[in-house]
């Protein structure tokens, strides 16, 4: 006579001790359940158990005490990385990066208005002519160097040269 199978899923016993070793290990869940061979959802499902649960959380203490330890060890051998970030992270409140904004600035425009007209001469001048014909509805264009040009190509009567 055959023996009957049990109906349901097939049980997974989980090795604590290697749970709490890949744990110390740094590894994450999901790495954790890769070595083991289970999926993801099989120790998401289990962690509830007290046994499981406190083989992760001893594993990850392991971890930390000796990433802490080294960093400590490195800070006060003069390492300044890790002295900053042991600092930056044990006692942010003293040691964190700081962005300073100031506001106490004012911009005199008349000064910023007078300077420009200083640098680009006529420019007061050249500026209503070009409000002007635009308010007329006739095009006037500037080449690079400032003079005036109709967009045909040749300068404006105002501008244009006479030969003798």
């Amino acid at each position: 006579m055959e023996a009957k199978k049990k109906p349901g899923r097939k049980a997974i016993n989980l090795d604590h001790n290697e749970i709490e070793r890949l744990a110390g290990m740094g590894l994450n869940e999901r790495q954790i359940c890769a070595s083991l061979g289970i999926n993801p959802s099989t120790l998401t499902r289990k962690k509830h158990i007290k046994s499981i649960k406190n083989a992760l959380e001893k594993g990850r203490a392991k971890a930390i005490a000796q990433v802490s330890s080294k960093l400590f060890d490195n800070a006060l051998e003069g390492k300044e990385t890790s002295a900053i970030f042991f600092l930056k992270n044990r006692d942010p409140d003293n040691w964190k990066d700081r962005n300073i904004l100031e506001t106490n600035h004012t911009i005199n425009l008349s000064h910023v208005i007078n300077s420009a007209k200083e640098r680009i001469p006529n420019a007061t001048q050249t500026i209503k002519r070009l409000e002007d014909s635009i308010d007329k509805g006739k095009g006037i264009f500037l080449d690079n160097k400032g003079t005036e040009n109709n967009g045909s190509g040749s300068l404006s009567p105002s501008k244009k040269k006479t030969e003798s």
